[in-house]
């Protein structure tokens, strides 16, 4: 069996997959995210899949889950060879995963998992409302202060 690389350039949406041989070729295929599912049914236990931290990786990688397949998560922060590329196609992006991939040289990120994801991201809108919150009441101040009117700061 052929070992395949798997270069996954993810949308909201949709997403592009690089399928990449040992010897270089390779094929690019467009899916939609309601065909993850079918995706899935097409990814063998001996390929590697590369896809990027981003919104949906999480409901990605559960889709996947099933076929034992290798999963790269990679952070998009410290792979700058798409960041920062000329060429930003959503092929190319899938291209150079699959590339990368088959050289083992992925920035991968550790997946947290259901429980602690959640935490995390309920810390994270806390901490976003406590910002929202201490700014407007900066300005009101601001306003009120702009206008002589002091008021005691609780």
């Amino acid at each position: 069996m052929k070992k395949r690389y798997l270069g996954v350039d993810l949308h909201r949406n949709c997403f592009t997959v690089c399928t990449r041989l040992k010897d270089g070729s390779g094929t690019l295929q467009h899916w939609s995210i309601g065909s993850l599912k079918a995706f899935a049914k097409t990814v063998k236990e001996s390929d590697e899949v590369a896809v990027e931290a981003t919104g949906n990786v999480r409901l990605f990688c559960e889709a996947l889950k099933g076929s034992g397949c290798r999963m790269v998560v990679v952070n998009p922060h410290q792979f700058e060879v798409i960041s920062r590329s000329v060429h930003k196609t959503d092929e190319h992006d899938a291209k150079v995963l699959a590339e990368f991939l088959s050289k083992g040289m992925l920035p991968e990120v550790r997946m947290k998992d259901e429980v602690h994801a959640r935490v995390a991201k309920l810390a994270q809108t806390r901490d976003k409302l406590v910002k929202v919150r201490t700014s407007l009441k900066n300005k009101v101040n601001n306003l009120l202060a702009a206008r002589r009117i002091l008021i005691d700061a609780q």
